[in-house]
Parts: structure tokens; sequence; C-alpha cells
């Protein structure tokens, strides 16, 4: 048809960062953004991949990566895409236009020497053709602070509450040090901005505390908010929001919790994003203190250098499982591999294989959180129960994998 527009896919120009940002809050249903809210924001794409669809000289749709790195099983941080702001505007939708987005996105990705992608997906019907899989859930929980006290089980040493002026110097300091669990980030200083936000900025009530050992060293903080109940004031009370805990041992995060359920007029908090196998849920009093209140699919992963992500992490001992790897996108990762404890080999296409798995089942078994006998009872995964169970054995990994960073 003569009206129809010519779509064209290519590299964002930083010219062009404000009005692709508009373009993708709209397709997500947000309003475009004020200039004091730019201001802050223009930092996170200034160190940021990002590809825009325009319909002759009208931007319709966007899609960007963050830089940073994840933790894999035995601790390594390998460099990932942090795949985000994906939209396409409701009149420019059903013209592949996301496809040929995500396409150059994650091949200028690898480019850029990230061998992982990550997203947070805000359907979950849509990155699973893009070679994505969910390869760790989180839960939000309700605490009941006085439920839940005492906490067993918390290390000895002492808490401080950070003044505004100390906690970017601080914190980012501490969580990089002791990040450890599989699945955790990296945070560029950006994404500090935004998560600290109420800490940092405003009349909210937003705190940053930090535990520091016997031994002098700060090994874990916790960021919360904290407000009151809007109810007659005869039954006035507090509530929170509990934003972070991080520790560089479970029995550091769990004094952070014995300090916050401790605090006076609190009577509940909520919490965002919490591991599956938290600590805290079997170190309160009262089981029943600590209520899931939603599950959710926390982590989609895609490996994008199939060797490099499986020699990053490190595996259980036993025997050696060859692995088929279909991928369509990238055909380096089209191959056979065989994973042991002590090395990485590839094999060749022709090689025969003790499983086969499409490109998005490798991503979500590769943190170990998700099982391969859960993959294979859907049918994703060819090969016998003997090869299947190895494999469960040779994955596992605990902790269980949990990032707790939304972006």
């Amino acid at each position: 048809m003569a009206n129809e527009p010519i779509f064209d896919v290519r590299a964002t120009t930083p010219d062009e960062w404000r009005v692709a940002c508009d373009t993708m809050r709209a397709a997500l249903l947000t309003g475009p953004m004020s200039d004091d809210d730019w201001a802050k924001a223009q930092a996170g794409w200034e160190d940021h991949l990002s590809f825009t669809a325009w319909a002759d000289d009208r931007c319709v749709g966007h899609a960007g990566a963050f830089r940073f790195d994840t933790v894999v099983p035995g601790g390594a941080r390998v460099a990932t895409a942090g795949v985000t702001r994906v939209g396409v505007l409701p009149t420019a939708t059903r013209h592949g236009l996301l496809s040929r987005m995500m396409r150059d996105l994650l091949v200028a990705s690898r480019a850029d020497g990230r061998v992982l992608a990550s997203l947070r997906a805000s359907e979950a019907v849509i990155y699973r053709r893009f070679g994505f899989g969910v390869a760790a859930d989180s839960h939000s929980v309700r605490l009941d602070t006085r439920r839940a006290r005492p906490i067993g089980g918390a290390a000895p040493g002492s808490v401080r509450v950070l003044q505004r002026s100390e906690i970017l110097d601080v914190v980012p300091a501490i969580y990089d040090r002791i990040i450890a669990r599989p699945g955790a980030i990296t945070r560029p200083t950006f994404l500090w901005e935004r998560y600290l936000d109420d800490a940092l900025v405003g009349d909210k009530a937003g705190h940053v505390v930090v535990h520091t050992s016997v031994d002098g060293v700060d090994d874990g903080f916790a960021h919360y908010t904290v407000a009151w109940h809007e109810e007659p004031f005869i039954d006035t009370y507090g509530v929170g929001e509990v934003h972070d805990v991080f520790g560089s041992t479970a029995a550091v995060e769990l004094a952070l919790w014995e300090f916050l359920v401790g605090i006076d007029l609190i009577r509940h908090f909520d919490v965002e994003e919490r591991p599956l196998d938290d600590p805290m849920r079997l170190a309160v009093r009262d089981r029943r203190a600590c209520e899931t209140k939603q599950r959710f699919d926390e982590q989609w992963l895609r490996l994008l250098d199939v060797e490099s992500c499986l020699a990053a992490r490190t595996y259980r001992p036993g025997p050696a499982l060859t692995i088929a790897v279909r991928d369509p996108w990238f055909d380096d990762n089209d191959d056979v591999f065989e994973v042991g404890s002590q090395r990485i080999v590839r094999l060749g296409r022709s090689a025969a294989a003790d499983l086969t798995v499409e490109i998005d089942v490798l991503s979500a078994a590769y943190l170990g959180a998700v099982s391969w006998s859960e993959l294979a009872a859907v049918g994703v995964v060819a090969g016998d129960a003997t090869a299947v169970a190895r494999a469960d054995d040779l994955f596992a990994s605990r902790p269980l994998a949990w990032c707790g960073s939304f972006f």
C-alpha cells in the first residue's frame, strides 16, 4: 500500500536516546520523562548498547542492554548483557521489529565481549524464541516482625545507620566484595543511584544500615524504607519495605534481619525479592511469620557463547557428559560439548551426544537452580533417564541462584 511505512532497525545515536526512552516508556504503558527525571536517567544510557526501530522518521521501538557481570557457580564473574528497555509501540507490532532489534542487540553484545545475556521479562511468553530460558525464580514475602523475633543464627558484631553522604562511598564497595551467590550481578554506579534513590534524596524514610564484624570489617548491609500505616490513631503502627539484604555469610544476613525485626513500631516488612532458599525463613521463631506472597520468574538467561559460559562455572565431580546444543542464531554454539568437572571440550556437530537441547533449555539449566529432570519432564530434553540424572548431579549448585537486582 502507498501509505505503508518503511521500517528500519539500527543502532541508536546519543541524540536519539531521549526519544528512544520515551518510545520505550510508551510501549510499557508509562508517560514520557520530565526534564528532571531525564537528567537523572541519562547516565544509564551512556554505557549502554541500544537499538531502535523506526517507521520513516518516527521511533517506534527500542531494545537495549546494560553492561555488567554475573556470578556463576564457583564464583567466577562472566561478562553479561543485561537486556532492558524493550518495547514496540502498538502501531508497529506484528512487523518483526522486536526480533530484528533482539538479533542486532545480541550480535552486538557478543562483539562487545558479552558471553551471557540476562533479562527480567514483563511477559513470560516472549523470550524463549530468542533463546532465553528461566534460570532462577524468586519470591516476595511479608515478614511479621513480632512473630519473627528472635532471629536465630545471627553473626556477632554491630550495626550502624549510614548518613546520606556516606552511602555511595560505603555500600557499593561492600556489595562488590561480598557477592558470591550464583545469579548475582555487579551493579554499575547508575544502578546504585537508582536503587538507593529514596535513601539518598527526598523526604521518604529510606535508610541503609551496615553490619560490622567483631574484627571491625564491614561485611553486609540492608536497605529499607518505613512509613506509618494509615489507620485511625488508636491502632497506629509502622510498616516497611526491605529492598536489599546482602551479607558475606548467611549469619551476617541473619544479623541484619535481627536488626530489622527489632525496629520499634514496625509491624511487618514487605520484601519484593528474596531467594527461594533464604536462610531467614528457617531462622525466624515462628515459621509462619514469613509468608510467601508470590513466586515469580526472576532471571531469564541466554548463553551467547556456550563454550565460554560452560568453561566459566564449576561442576560437581563425576563422569563427563556430552550435550548437543542447537542454536539457530549463532553457528559456533550449534555443536556438541563434553562437560566435565575438569574441562569443557568442543567435539563437533557430528559427535554422539548423551543429551540434546535447544539453547533456551541449556540456558535455563546453566546456573543449577532449574534441574535437568524438571526440563526433561516437560519434553524439552532428548536423552535417557541415566544421562538426565547425571546432568542433575553435574550442574547442581547451592545456594540456589538468585539475583536480587531488577533492571
